[in-house]
């Protein structure tokens, strides 16, 4: 299909649930086109940031944060195959527990082939995905590819700016080896990456759970951007004043060597090496509340005209950020009788760092709305949440695996992985009595001071996996991973010093499948928990006392690091039926119960006021407890019909739990014929049933237990893509 660049539909395999999965819509995103569904195991993530990516056995970018991988990442025609990361993988092989993408690069071929494939939306978004590779001469092949997406968005800005227009180019050359026992290749990537981000709006909190639109604003087709292409921004490093355009610039250059070799005795040896780098530079607002002001509030229009009634403020952050790093892992694979052992070691280095200037914009709460002038100024409240670090990372891993088939039916696998973790650098951290470096109206290093650090850290990993086959298809499984990992420079920027205490994450899950001809079924108990988990929200706070020229009464918004730790204990079903040929049907059902821990903090504002927050024991925000999701497709002849539905619960706003969304239904289908055996021609849809799937944070109401005042209550958030039809046509030869 070509809704997402990620996964394509193709027929379930009936052999076991991982491959359904990789073959499954499981990462289709219904909020954007442009990146994969992130998975939750229980524990929170970033829609922003997106999941985390490895290609050809290394991670595409060093960490998620801040050259987001999916924007240097296609896994369309130039993808030799796709699939996902099991948790006890991931841990061993990148020391983290998660479910992350696993793609790999066409590395050429024996004779000449391509891929062209162009596809059209409803919305005016055009793809052109291409891919050709073949023989040079003596073992020499290549592979070539191309992704070029030109997308306006379905709420196309006023701005002349397309909503997200990426350039992705990379080129192969591999050697296969004379004795046939091998190749080595050289892959070289270019990504070009400009976008928007902007999935924001107004709408209605009736109170139940449920909203509705606010004075006609369509969520997914009406434009919230502010009318500016220009903004100005005070340099968190210097204190001057500068301008930066509205949007967000990515680049990045990726060279990677691939040795796959067979040595004697069945040793197989799996070198990969990539050095990258990039850079961002981005000017983009995220909400930060819409509030009722009056004429005496000092918001003014363009002509000088006050400006009574609501406002959207949004927290406008200048981000320079980059990443240069060298990637590197060798693994050797063999058996020895009813053992088979993998052992690698990784080394991973980078030198990155960001410069982040913050400022606050308002502008009216409508469609293509005017931006507002406060006391003359489009900007103003500088870099109150400013953030700085540069540094240097060094991680030295090893790690060993044992599957041990002790019997025909049972088997017993586990690995260890120890890695030797260095990072130091230069940030803006308040540290010990000196509180220098606390972010207030205008803050810059040169009022504040640079400070240093340097940490060395030991993290690890260990997992189990126990399986054994009852009588006929039936098995009992259970599997479980520990891991421990410390902090790394990006949560340097700030102006707390960050906790260098361990995150241990526990995860443990147990159960039975099933199969047979026409069925394959797993039930598992999911437990996960981790401790120490860093983040970081934004909190509002009215002022109790004038600070510089905002008056008693103003809202004002900080950005806070928190540490806590998280729960959950949850239950998940899997199958796939094929009750005859050409139909497969894959049906997933999760029930969990992700809950806070440990949560306790005290922030102080600009004021002076320390408030204490308490959220333990509450449910996490913006994660839901139950998920459904249903897959049919049906082959024949030329045709193929598929259809993903997907529901997902309620999700809490506020951290009390005492505000929450309504479930939603998340639908994607679509047709395809094949012309021949060259040309196929797709019809897909996106958000069949058109919902809005509406969500946000309402940071004023964390603490709310009364929920009477967000009755009816306007805010503002984020939404999924409007209903979509896609056109593509698909060419193999």
């Amino acid at each position: 299909m070509n809704s997402t660049p990620l996964l394509a539909q193709e027929a379930f395999s009936k052999d076991s649930l991982e491959s359904a999965a990789q073959n499954s819509a499981l990462y289709l995103n219904a909020e954007s086109d442009s990146k994969p569904r992130e998975i939750s195991l229980g524990l929170p993530f970033s829609k922003f940031m997106g999941t985390p990516i490895f290609e050809d056995g290394l991670p595409v970018s060093y960490n998620v944060y801040s050259l987001f991988p999916f924007k240097s990442w296609h896994g369309g025609s130039s993808a030799s195959r796709n699939g996902t990361m099991n948790p006890m993988e991931t841990a061993m092989r990148f020391g983290e527990v998660g479910s992350y993408v696993d793609s790999y690069n066409k590395l050429g071929r024996d004779t000449f082939g391509g891929i062209v494939s162009y596809t059209l939306g409803s919305y005016g978004q055009n793809k052109i995905d291409i891919n050709f590779s073949g023989p040079i001469a003596r073992g020499w092949q290549y592979s070539i590819s191309t992704f070029q997406n030109f997308d306006p968005g379905s709420n196309a800005s006023i701005l002349p700016t397309l909503h997200d227009r990426h350039q992705f180019y990379k080129g192969v050359l591999s050697k296969n080896f004379k004795d046939g026992n091998g190749r080595m290749s050289l892959v070289y990537q270019y990504v070009n990456y400009e976008t928007l981000m902007d999935h924001f709006g107004p709408f209605v909190f009736v109170g139940d759970g449920s909203v509705k639109p606010y004075n006609g604003f369509s969520l997914g087709t009406d434009c919230y951007v502010p009318n500016i292409s220009v903004f100005s921004f005070m340099d968190v490093k210097t204190g001057e004043m500068k301008e930066h355009m509205y949007g967000n610039i990515d680049k990045s250059h990726h060279i990677t060597f691939l040795l796959d070799r067979t040595l004697r005795d069945g040793i197989h040896l799996d070198v990969r090496s990539r050095f990258k780098t990039g850079f961002s530079s981005s000017g983009s607002g995220s909400l930060a509340g819409i509030e009722s002001v009056t004429p005496d509030a000092g918001f003014t229009f363009a002509d000088g005209t006050p400006f009574s009634g609501i406002l959207q403020k949004r927290s406008l952050m200048q981000n320079e950020s980059f990443e240069t790093s060298w990637m590197n892992n060798a693994e050797i694979q063999f058996r020895r009788g009813r053992h088979s052992v993998r052992a690698g070691a990784d080394y991973m280095f980078k030198h990155g760092g960001e410069s982040l200037s913050s400022a606050l914009i308002a502008h009216q709460v409508c469609a293509n709305p005017e931006v507002l002038y406060r006391n003359g100024n489009v900007t103003f409240n500088y870099n109150t949440s400013a953030n700085y670090d540069v540094g240097y990372e060094h991680k030295a891993a090893v790690y060993v695996k044992d599957d041990w088939r002790i019997s025909k039916d049972v088997s017993l696998a586990g690995f260890v992985r120890g890695e030797f973790h260095n990072i130091h650098g230069e940030a803006a951290n308040n540290i010990g009595e000196d509180k220098s470096n606390t972010r207030y109206p205008g803050y810059n290093l040169t009022l504040g001071k640079i400070t240093y650090f340097k940490e060395n850290f030991f993290n690890w990993a260990a997992g189990l996996d126990f399986n054994v086959k009852i009588f006929g298809g039936l098995s009992f499984k259970a599997n479980g991973v520990v891991n421990r990992i410390h902090t790394n420079i990006s949560n340097y920027g700030g102006y707390y010093y960050p906790s260098t205490a361990p995150t241990d994450t526990w995860f443990a899950q147990a159960g039975l499948s099933y199969v047979n001809r026409w069925i394959n079924i797993e039930s598992l108990i999911v437990f996960i928990s981790q401790s120490n988990y860093n983040t970081r929200s934004n909190f509002q706070h009215a002022l109790q006392k004038p600070v510089g020229d905002y008056p008693i009464g103003y809202i004002e918004t900080k950005s806070l690091a928190l540490n806590y730790g998280i729960e959950s204990l949850g239950w998940t079903t899997d199958a796939i039926i094929h009750p005859f040929e050409g139909f497969d049907l894959h049906l997933n059902f999760l029930l969990r119960d992700p809950k806070y821990k440990d949560f306790v903090f005290k922030p102080t504002f600009s004021d002076g006021v320390t408030e204490e927050y308490d959220f333990s024991g509450n449910n996490v925000t913006s994660l839901h407890k139950f998920e459904f999701t249903m897959e049919p497709s049906y082959a024949f002849g030329k045709w193929k019909f598929w259809l993903t539905a997907r529901y997902i619960s309620k999700q809490y706003i506020n951290k009390t739990n005492s505000l929450f969304f309504n479930g939603r239904w998340e639908t994607f289908g679509g047709l395809a014929y094949d012309i021949n055996k060259h040309i196929r021609l797709s019809l897909d849809l996106i958000n069949i049933l058109n919902q809005k799937g509406a969500s946000g944070d309402i940071s004023s109401a964390d603490l709310v237990t009364d929920t009477s005042e967000y009755q009816n209550y306007v805010m503002s958030g984020s939404f999924i893509r409007p209903f979509t039809v896609e056109l593509g046509v698909n060419v193999n030869f």
